[in-house]
């Protein structure tokens, strides 16, 4: 019985990690957003990373992969974004973020809910240095600083 349950975890394992390494392979460049776009993004984002804590502290891994298979593509988009507006230090936070994202898969993949939760925190710091830098409050939201 501990035979077959070692072989079930290790063959999720593996599952997980071709999911993650997938969606990781599927971040690569992306068509840049719109600035019409981009505050529905981060509160896409915003969702979709608090999901991914939620699956890390029940331990739903496999929902973990599908959380992070959305939001690769999202980074990648919003590194085009800055990219294209010539911003250097967004780009660089931005692939801060999507290491960010890669310690939390490859935290996934190995099951372990500490560095998981880690990553998690690391990526939220890089987001609050990239909001603290470049956004300021707009009557009830959030825009782009001027000059950003």
């Amino acid at each position: 019985m501990r035979g077959s349950s070692s072989r079930c975890a290790s063959l999720f394992a593996a599952s997980l990690g071709a999911l993650l390494l997938m969606g990781m392979a599927t971040a690569a460049a992306q068509d840049p957003i719109t600035e019409e776009e981009y505050g529905p993004l981060m509160s896409e984002i915003r969702l979709i990373v608090g999901d991914a804590e939620l699956h890390i502290d029940a331990a739903y891994w496999p929902d973990l992969g599908e959380d992070l298979d959305k939001l690769f593509p999202m980074f990648r988009g919003m590194e085009a974004f800055w990219d294209g507006r010539g911003t250097e230090s967004a780009v660089e936070l931005t692939q801060d973020a999507i290491a960010a994202l890669r310690e939390i898969g490859q935290a996934g993949i190995a099951m372990e809910r500490g560095p998981a939760r880690a990553g998690i925190a690391n990526l939220r710091a890089v987001c609050s240095s990239c909001h603290e830098a470049h956004r300021e409050a707009d009557g009830d939201g959030f825009k782009i600083k001027a000059g950003s």
